[in-house]
């Protein structure tokens, strides 16, 4: 064969192929006897070296497909696909194919493609980097121990201390890759999965969740002492009337706030504790609260980000002591529109520590208070709430009425009942008070930074919004959502108030919107209908807020800090968000695991529940009771059930019977997996 002719009608396929060719491909394509096989490969590397084409392991691809059609991200992966995750776009779906070789986690390239479906479709180009994180596997024995992803046939990796391990475990490893092979150090196993304790402890693992603090983090934060000379050239509030309401169980108190009204006008102070006096950059303290980002809540304990020393004592406001803050100080006009707001370091002495209960009892004539001043500012507290719900609301806020699912534990912390947690008009005053500080320190931020660290939540994307409106219409709801809009949000809300699918429209409303993340770079907060955002009010649990803390303290000459170049605050912004992630991830399985071992005791028992999902091999329903998900499998039922996928619902071949979204049933409590983390049901 001459060889510049094939090279030429080489180089045309995979110009002009929508994807990259392995080599039996272009032979085939081609027409090209198997014979010469070594000849288009000699071809292909030439044209590789040249840059002509390009090349990933065993396959080629043009250059214009390499340069224009390429987006890189991390991996998630479910049992048979997987997606991309991008930063800023719709996700992209990935395929068996594609995802046989990927570990979840894993930061890799793709090919965009136009799948069969009419999405977006990605093609492997290249892993970038494997993942760090612990993955979760199955030891498998072929001759060596093996670690495979639970529930997936592939990657292999090898095992190299299989020191107590069996075939069958279920272990976390850290992976490793030499040499285009994957070896796995073993992290933990989890041996029984029925024992809760050692169940939670796997699964703090498994998102990294530090358990206990370094003895050198803790050392130093014994060393830290509050210091009277830190009260100097602040302004002292301690004579002022400034409360905290917080939940009953609360240990870390990082909000406080004082309120009056003059000449028409509402004078808000929010006084937030002020951990940056407190841990310093670089500090052993500050690179572990970097690496938590958060405290994690767990059903009857916390993991706090920082050392009880400074989240339970020096930087909690508690009440009667004398504690430093980071105040904004907001005037209001008659309305309830901000007029004018400064910040200043404080130092205040909390005068009342309520609960949320406390509060809401007194602003209803249940509860009597002797201090008449702090009862007056608590009914002007509800007086200021109610006009900055109605701002709100205007300016685009989607308010949520959805209790998120909570456990009730008795005094020896065991579970006696799982419920909605209800919204209370206290939760609110404080929520809209914290907003407001929020929305002042964003505008700060933006008015003497370039950059910044800010929360950020986009509009829904058109899948998501026409993924939504399909439900509404095997609903039978007789409204749909356009163009995604906050007032259309709010107007769906308004519709459903006293509808008997409340809880489920706004289950599915709520996963039609992205999730919000921290940026540095402002692009405003959909949810909230806010243009400028950020956190500020909660630094002894949230890294971000102590950022934040920083660089507004840095611009009004307060504090010599570093950190605010743009690509420094990318990273943190990012590695942020990243650690939310897990810690969310975490506590919901772990709720989960718990709440699956409350109801594991009731097997047998008949409950009543609505159907929230219909899928190809099953129904998915909410028990009334307890708000707990469960799966009744087709197979356990009394026919044969088609799925209309079109219409989501089931229909009985013989009976005609038909199970939609939105019905009604009754189910029995059949088995608890702990292992899959399913409750098992079937109709009654």
């Amino acid at each position: 064969m001459k060889r510049k002719p094939l090279e030429n009608e080489i180089v045309n396929l995979i110009n002009n192929s929508k994807k990259p060719l392995k080599i039996n491909a272009i032979l085939d394509n081609l027409k090209i006897n198997r014979k010469y096989k070594s000849l288009v490969k000699r071809i292909l590397r030439v044209l590789n070296r040249e840059g002509i084409i390009d090349k990933y392991r065993n396959t080629y691809v043009s250059k214009n497909l390499r340069n224009d059609n390429v987006i890189s991200g991390k991996v998630e992966l479910k049992k048979d696909f997987g997606f991309l995750l991008v930063e800023e776009g719709e996700d992209i779906f990935l395929g068996r194919n594609v995802i046989e070789r990927l570990l979840p986690g894993d930061e890799i390239e793709v090919y965009i493609k136009q799948s069969s479906r009419g999405g977006k479709e990605g093609i492997l180009k290249r892993i970038i980097k494997r993942t760090e994180s612990p993955v979760i596997c199955r030891v498998v024995k072929y001759g060596d121990y093996f670690a495979v992803p639970l529930y997936r046939q592939s990657p292999f990796i090898k095992i190299r201390e299989t020191n107590g391990i069996e075939e069958g475990n279920i272990i976390l490893v850290k992976v490793i890759e030499k040499n285009e092979k994957l070896y796995g150090e073993v992290i933990t196993q989890l041996y029984d999965i029925n024992d809760i304790s050692q169940y939670k402890e796997f699964v703090l693992n498994r998102y990294e969740i530090p358990q206990t603090f370094p003895v050198s983090v803790l050392k130093e934060a014994e060393n830290i002492k509050i210091d009277n000379k830190d009260f100097q050239k602040r302004v002292d509030l301690r004579d002022d009337i400034v409360i905290t309401v917080d939940p009953i169980d609360a240990k870390d108190f990082d909000d406080a706030v004082s309120l009056y009204k003059k000449d028409g006008c509402y004078f808000l102070g929010v006084h937030i504790a002020d951990v940056s006096n407190y841990v310093k950059e670089e500090t052993l303290l500050d690179k572990e609260a970097l690496k938590r980002s958060f405290s994690t809540y767990l059903p009857g304990e916390v993991f706090p980000m920082l050392p009880d020393k400074l989240s339970s004592d020096i930087c909690s406001l508690r009440e009667n002591e004398d504690r430093l803050t980071f105040s904004i100080f907001m005037q209001f006009d008659d309305a309830g529109k901000i007029k004018s707001y400064d910040i200043k370091e404080t130092i205040i002495r909390n005068k009342k520590r309520f609960t949320y209960e406390e509060v809401e009892d007194i602003l209803n004539n249940k509860k009597e208070i002797k201090d008449k001043e702090i009862k007056n500012m608590l009914l002007l507290m509800n007086e200021l709430k109610e006009k900055l719900k109605k701002n709100f609301k205007e300016s685009g806020n989607i308010d949520f009425s959805l209790g998120e699912p909570v456990l009730v534990l008795d005094d020896n912390k065991k579970i006696i009942d799982i419920k909605r947690k209800e919204t209370l008009e206290s939760h609110k005053i404080i929520e809209y008070f914290m907003i407001s500080a929020n929305i002042c320190a964003a505008d700060f931020i933006l008015k003497n930074n370039k950059y910044g660290i800010f929360r950020i939540h986009p509009r829904p994307f058109k899948d998501d919004i026409a993924e939504f409106n399909m439900f509404l219409k095997c609903l039978g709801a007789g409204f749909r959502l356009k163009k995604g809009t906050n007032k259309e949000f709010q107007k769906i809300l308004n519709l459903i108030t006293n509808s008997d699918f409340r809880y489920l429209i706004e289950k599915n409303l709520l996963k039609a919107m992205p999730l919000a993340k921290y940026s540095e770079k402002n692009s405003g907060h959909f949810g909230l209908g806010i243009e400028k955002y950020t956190h500020f009010t909660s630094p002894i649990r949230r890294y971000a807020d102590l950022l934040v803390h920083r660089i507004i303290k840095k611009s009004l000459g307060l504090y010599k800090y570093d950190t605010l170049q743009k690509e420094q605050l990318k990273l943190l912004s990012k590695h942020i968000s990243e650690r939310e992630e897990k810690i969310e991830n975490a506590e919901n399985e772990i709720f989960r695991i718990y709440a699956l071992k409350f109801l594991k005791e009731k097997t047998g028992d008949t409950f009543s529940a609505i159907i929230t999902k219909i899928i190809k091999n099953g129904i998915f329903v909410e028990l009334d009771e307890y708000p707990v998900e469960g799966f009744v499998n087709f197979d356990t039922m009394d026919d044969y059930y088609i799925f209309d996928m079109e219409k989501m619902m089931a229909v009985g071949k013989k009976t005609k019977k038909i199970y939609k979204i939105g019905d009604k049933i009754s189910v029995i409590i059949m088995r608890v997996d702990m292992e899959t983390q399913k409750l098992l049901l079937e109709i009654e």
